[in-house]
C-alpha cells in the first residue's frame, strides 16, 4: 500500500507541475514480455499487452513520470454443449498488469535519441475465466470470476531509441512525432500465479495448480511518442 501511496502522490505531483513544465510528453506502445528466470520456467507463452507513460522534463536530458502498462501472458478457451441451450465458451485468461514511475536519462537531442530509463513501480497478477453465450449473432457474457490473484513490487532497467518522425512547435501547438523503440529487464517480487493448464476439474469441482515465484520479464515496446 506504501508503494501504491507513493505512485498516486507522485501522479497529482506531475499533473499538478506538468501546466507549468516547459516540456511535456506522452506515449503509448505495443508491448511484449518474455517471461525469463523461476518466472519463464513455469509460464511457457510471451505475454502481449500495451504500455502508456506520461512524463515532464525539468531538464533537457531528464524526464520524470509515471506509467501503466498491461499484458496477457495466456489464455485457453473451451467449448461445452448443454442440452437445450446454446454452446457456451469458456475463456480463461493470465493477466499482468501495473503502475510505474520513471526517470529517463535522454543525452542527445537530434534525429536519433538514444535513452537510458528506470522504473519502479507494483504489479497485479490475475488468472479470470469468463463465461460467453456462443451464440451466431451475438456473445453474451453469462459470469466471470476470478480464480487466483496477487501484487508485486517490481524494479526495471534499460533503454531505448526515439527517432524523430515530425519536429514539433510549441508556438503553434504542434506536437513532436517520435517512434520509441525499448527493451528492459523487469525484476518483480515473489507472487503466486496460475498458468496455462494450472485449473483442472476434480468431480466437477476446480482444482487449482498455483505456482509461486519472483516475477522476472525481459520486455520489448513498440510505439509512438509525443512531445509537447
Amino acid at each position: 500500500m506504501t508503494t501504491l501511496r507513493t505512485f498516486t502522490l507522485f501522479t497529482l505531483l506531475l499533473a499538478a507541475t506538468g501546466a507549468f513544465a516547459l516540456d511535456q510528453e506522452g506515449g503509448v506502445r505495443f508491448l511484449v514480455g518474455d517471461p525469463v528466470g523461476d518466472f519463464g520456467d513455469n509460464v511457457d507463452d510471451n505475454g502481449y499487452g500495451l504500455a502508456l507513460h506520461y512524463g515532464v522534463r525539468p531538464q533537457r536530458s531528464v524526464t520524470l513520470g509515471v506509467g501503466l502498462h498491461g499484458m496477457t501472458y495466456g489464455s485457453e478457451s473451451t467449448t461445452y454443449r448443454l442440452p437445450l441451450v446454446d454452446e457456451f465458451d469458456l475463456t480463461t485468461t493470465n493477466n499482468l498488469a501495473g503502475g510505474f514511475l520513471f526517470a529517463q536519462w535522454r543525452p542527445l537531442d537530434g534525429f536519433v535519441q538514444p535513452y537510458a530509463e528506470g522504473r519502479v513501480g507494483i504489479n497485479y497478477l490475475w488468472t479470470e475465466s469468463k463465461l460467453e453465450d456462443d451464440g451466431w449473432w451475438n456473445d453474451d457474457e453469462v459470469a466471470r470470476k476470478t480464480n487466483q490473484d496477487d501484487f508485486a513490487t517490481f524494479w526495471t532497467a534499460g533503454g531505448g531509441l526515439l527517432i524523430r518522425l515530425s519536429e514539433g512547435n510549441r508556438a503553434e501547438k504542434r506536437p513532436g512525432v517520435f517512434l520509441d523503440l525499448k527493451a528492459t529487464y523487469q525484476h518483480g517480487g515473489n507472487a503466486e500465479y496460475l498458468t496455462e493448464g494450472a485449473i483442472t476439474l476434480v468431480d466437477d469441482e476446480p482444482v487449482f495448480a498455483t505456482s509461486e515465484s519472483t516475477t522476472e520479464l525481459t520486455t520489448y515496446e513498440l510505439g509512438v511518442v509525443l512531445t509537447f
